[in-house]
């Protein structure tokens, strides 16, 4: 059975975002995907399945996991046929109540709407170990990250499916996962390729858990991929404690999460990422952690001191900005503050590369409940030039069900510190950016979930020059 607990890694780790199976993420949504080991819904498929047991969609509306439950046993009749339906709605409220960027008509509202959609090919008596899924988004309102002005963007859900443009509806995901074997699975089509890779128990579910991206994911890996590409990769478990990730991915933007990505897709200028991570499991005195080791080179070209569409840089400069005749040849073209530099002429930097370190351990849990507990968490990244970050580090603690009679409440506390490479220069007052998060996520309902969450982030932007932003804000998630 070990190849259907390794494919459903993948299937609840792609197409919801959430953090892998293995690594228990404490989200307070326990359920919300169709690959979720919840109450059964009916017996297990005639053929093995990536999805070992089905969602429940039974019960009233107080105690059920979505709140359209079962469509009169309609819903349950079709995921026995292999066809799974999910709707999720992420709405978010947040203000920029001090310093940043600008704090005038800073409480903005934001959020998502993403839709699945997942076939599974032994339900529907066609073979084993197959799944095609596919994930569609749609952008609502607008987010407070400009008037925070900081790298790590306070709201990083705001971003997708691309920053800006609010009402844009994509097709971000569609894919193929297939087992082998019990000991390797394959995976193609288009992905966010940032699931795949540097997942966390307590910092990477985007529904549930942390709103910044400093406390989300490792920013250096931005660079190896856009948010959606191609992808095609493999899973290999060659033991029970120990998993390897190894995928090759489009790093075009111009294929990314608004297009079909077959237009870039290994072709054109042939910009491409090899990426592999070793995820190490172990349980001392008992208690699950996971040791992640990874590393990403890339192809692509990138013009030096640019970034990623996910990285909100420059977004605001430090008191020496400087006219464009007196600034580097490199640095013309770029957009400080308010003032464009222009005509462009960076230079550029053929490929680039980077290391990353990711670990959680869970340091108490209940007997009767080893994902309820509370645990601890960080990561470490370098980034190769032009990568903006030349270091990267988070730190944090987590937990679920820490207050009695609130089983399925969980919570966090982050704090990371980003470190801007020493080739943006020092005339333009960059130097590094470091935030503290803390969040609390309440089960309304199995189905409804609200968080409310406090950043402080200090030298928004790398700069010395904006005041500390204390940003607040609040999250609710439903599942239809």
């Amino acid at each position: 059975m070990m190849v259907w607990r390794l494919i459903a890694v993948i299937v609840i780790t792609c197409c919801s975002g959430t953090a892998r199976a293995q690594s228990a993420p404490p989200s307070g949504n326990d359920g919300p995907t169709p690959g979720h080991q919840g109450p059964a819904a009916s017996q297990p498929a005639a053929m093995p399945s990536i999805i070992q047991t089905l969602p429940d969609y039974t019960g009233d509306l107080a105690h059920r996991k979505y709140l359209t439950g079962d469509w009169g046993g309609a819903r349950t009749q079709l995921a026995e046929k292999g066809i799974l339906f999910e709707l999720d709605v992420t709405q978010i409220l947040q203000g920029n109540a001090h310093g940043g960027r600008d704090t005038n008509n800073a409480f903005r509202y934001s959020g998502s709407a993403d839709y699945y959609l997942k076939l599974d090919t032994a339900r529907m008596g066609l073979w084993p170990g197959g799944l095609l899924a596919l994930h569609g988004e749609t952008k609502i309102g607008d987010n407070v990250n400009p008037k925070v002005g900081s790298l790590m963007p306070p709201d990083y859900q705001g971003l997708l499916p691309v920053p800006g443009d609010p009402g844009t509806t994509t097709l971000s995901e569609f894919y193929f996962t297939q087992a082998l074997s019990e000991q390797f699975v394959i995976v193609a089509g288009k992905i966010d390729g940032t699931v795949l890779a540097d997942q966390n128990a307590f910092a990477s579910n985007h529904r549930t858990q942390f709103m910044n991206a400093g406390l989300r994911i490792n920013p250096v890996l931005f660079y190896g991929v856009p948010y959606t590409t191609m992808v095609a990769g493999a899973v290999w478990l060659p033991t029970k404690w120990l998993q390897v990730v190894t995928a090759v991915a489009d790093n075009d933007p111009d294929g990314a999460a608004t297009m079909t990505g077959f237009n870039t897709a290994f072709h054109g200028r042939d910009w491409y990422t090899a990426t592999q991570e070793y995820d190490f499991t172990w349980k001392p005195f008992g208690k699950t952690g996971h040791q992640r080791l990874g590393w990403f080179w890339t192809s692509r070209d990138f013009a030096e001191l640019s970034g990623d569409g996910r990285i909100q840089f420059p977004q605001v400069i430090g008191p020496r900005a400087l006219p464009r005749q007196q600034l580097p040849r490199r640095a013309r073209g770029l957009r400080l503050g308010n003032q464009m530099y222009s005509p462009a002429q960076p230079e550029t930097s053929a490929d680039t590369w980077g290391i990353y370190y990711n670990f959680d351990q869970y340091l108490f849990t209940e007997a009767d409940d080893p994902e309820q507990g509370i645990g601890v968490f960080g990561r470490f990244g370098y980034g190769a030039e032009p990568n903006v970050f030349e270091q990267f580090y988070s730190l944090g603690v987590g937990g679920k069900g820490s207050i009695p009679t609130r089983d399925r409440d969980t919570w966090g506390i982050g704090y990371y510190h980003a470190n801007i490479s020493d080739r943006i220069m020092p005339e333009f007052g960059l130097h590094s950016e470091q935030g503290v998060e803390a969040y609390y996520n309440i089960e309304i309902t199995p189905w409804c979930h609200i968080s409310p969450d406090l950043q402080v982030i200090v030298d928004p932007g790398g700069a010395s020059g904006p005041d500390v932003a204390v940003v607040y804000g609040l999250r609710m998630q439903m599942t239809f």
